[in-house]
Formats: structure tokens, C-alpha cells, sequence
């Protein structure tokens, strides 16, 4: 209501503010408020920036996200459809933002299971990751974090493995032990660990990560 009042109802901040709600009562399981918030926002966002834009991509991706967890699989599917349409639209080598793009756009073809496709564009933001900032940088922690799991989804446990443990290497060493971002690595590497019956290796890591949480 305060966005509403400061910006109006059809404005950027208005639209983020319904955003930003809609995750939270997502959250909460209140599912049919929240997607008519989602729905609400991307009206104003293509409104605002035409049907093409990341805002509306990621609204999109949000709402499929929401309509999955409800059980809505043919609603879900067709967001994901349109979201994934826009990201590939909006994709642009000359970005800065392009490796970000990327993962984006590997992340919402690995929603819809579309593994093969995922993974040369996850490949390629880590690959950008590393030319840009180095090979030890939090940003290629992440690509490496994201390239880990979904082959970890494709039964690739020693190769997710590999990318986990350098992932957890480097975010121990730029954002320090009890960082949030290395309890994620401690959890995915213990995970991959565990489907390779490594339980004696998991278990530590486990425990580790949460002291950190």
C-alpha cells in the first residue's frame, strides 16, 4: 500500500514491491495470492519494458516456480516456455551481464529437465567467469556451484564432485568458513558424496555446514 501510494499503482517500484510479496507468500504456501501478485507485476513490468526484458523473464520464472508447487504442471510448463523464450531473446554476448544471462537461462531449461541443453550454457558462463575474473573468484564459485549440480541431476556424482570441492575451495578462501555460501558447497559436496556411498566423507561436511546455518 506505501508503494502504491508513493509511486502509484503502475509503476517500477509498485511492480517490485507485488515482487518482492509474492516470493513472501510463496514462502508461506499462500499460493493463490501470491500468483495474482506474480501476475500483477509482470502486467506492469511489460508494460514498462515490453515483453522482452529480464524483469518479466524472471517474473515469469517465479510464477512457473509457484504454479509447480501447487501442481499446476501445464500452467508451470507454459511459463517456463515463455520465460525461456525471453532469455534467449535478450541473451547478448556484448553484456556484461551476459554470463549472469546465461546461468539464468541454463538454470530455467534445468527447471524443466532439459538437461543437455543446460549444461553447454553453463559451461560457457564459467568459462567467461574464469577469463574475467580469474579462476579463484566467488562469481566463478557460483558457475561452478550450478555446472556441479546439474550434473549431479544427470548421475555425474564423481564429476559434481569435483566441481563442488573447487567451488568450496574457493569460497572458504575469499568469504571465510562460517560464510553462508560454504555451507551451501559443505551441503551439494556432501550430497554427491553420499550418492557414491561415501557416508564417512559426507558426514563431516554435513555436520560442519550446520554449525554454519
Amino acid at each position: 500500500d506505501l508503494a502504491e501510494k508513493l509511486y502509484g499503482n503502475h509503476s517500477e517500484h509498485f511492480a517490485t514491491s507485488l515482487y518482492n510479496l509474492a516470493r513472501l507468500l510463496k514462502d508461506k504456501g499462500i499460493y493463490f495470492e501470491a500468483k495474482s501478485l506474480y501476475e500483477r507485476a509482470i502486467v506492469i513490468w511489460e508494460d514498462i519494458h515490453g515483453p522482452d526484458h529480464p524483469k518479466v523473464s524472471t517474473g515469469r520464472k517465479y510464477l512457473a516456480k509457484l504454479l509447480k508447487a501447487d501442481g499446476k504442471d501445464d500452467e508451470a510448463k507454459r511459463q517456463y516456455d515463455i520465460a525461456i523464450a525471453t532469455q534467449e531473446k535478450i541473451l547478448d554476448p556484448n553484456s556484461p551481464n551476459y554470463a549472469s544471462d546465461l546461468l539464468d537461462l541454463a538454470g530455467l531449461l534445468k527447471d524443466q529437465g532439459y538437461y543437455d541443453k543446460a549444461k553447454p550454457h553453463y559451461e560457457c558462463a564459467l568459462t567467461i567467469c574464469e577469463e574475467k575474473f580469474g579462476p579463484d573468484h566467488p562469481k566463478v564459485a557460483k558457475a561452478l556451484n550450478d555446472l556441479a549440480f546439474l550434473l549431479f541431476l544427470q548421475g555425474n556424482y564423481d564429476q559434481a564432485k569435483q566441481l563442488h570441492e573447487r567451488a568450496l575451495r574457493i569460497r572458504q578462501e575469499n568469504l571465510g568458513l562460517d560464510h553462508p555460501d560454504v555451507a551451501e558447497s559443505l551441503n551439494n559436496l556432501a550430497q554427491s558424496l553420499r550418492h557414491q556411498a561415501k557416508y564417512d566423507e559426507a558426514k563431516p561436511l554435513c555436520e560442519r555446514a550446520l554449525k554454519i546455518r
